[in-house]
């Protein structure tokens, strides 16, 4: 008996210490719905030249702050993203914060330093902007899944200098 307590006791603890860091998964759909219609944000963590030239979604409340950048022809990690983030959201560490990349490693990677960095509400776009790579197509295009591929408004080039990162 004593054993079966201590298993319990013990996935219990394993199971709270999983969700510490616990930021949500939403599709490109629900991210969308967040911004529309309720008080969410998306931070767009690609790169300047992604968020310019591939495109960016054409709803407000979309903020680029790239988790990578670019330092000797390497892409490193933004040594500033937090303190960058922390001045965006004006430390609203409450803040409705969707991270979102082209196809969902990024952002996982982002959402899991502000969560660490204590931002409490923070989600995860699933599959990104550009979505997932068709390997059933010839030339490997990203055609699933993903903000452009789900319909959603998005845009390029038209961007105002405040719009983008610049570091």
């Amino acid at each position: 008996m004593k054993k079966l307590s201590a298993l319990v006791i013990g996935s219990a603890i394993l199971l709270t210490a999983a969700n510490v860091f616990a930021y949500d998964d939403l599709t490109p759909v629900e991210a969308h719905d967040a911004v529309v219609y309720g008080e969410a944000y998306i931070l767009d963590v690609r790169t300047e030249a992604e968020f310019i030239w591939v495109g960016h979604p054409n709803v407000d409340n979309v903020v680029n702050l790239p988790w990578k950048i670019e330092r000797g022809g390497e892409l490193i990690v933004n040594p500033s993203f937090l303190s960058d983030a922390e001045e965006i959201f004006e430390n609203a560490r409450d803040a409705h914060i969707i991270t979102m990349c082209r196809s969902g490693q990024r952002s996982v990677d982002a959402a899991l330093a502000l969560e660490t960095a204590g931002f409490s509400n923070v989600a995860n776009m699933l599959n990104g902007f550009e979505g997932d790579v068709n390997k059933d197509e010839e030339l490997g295009y990203r055609t699933l899944n993903g903000w452009k591929n789900s319909g959603l408004p998005g845009h390029t080039s038209s961007v105002g200098a405040d719009d983008y990162y610049q570091d």
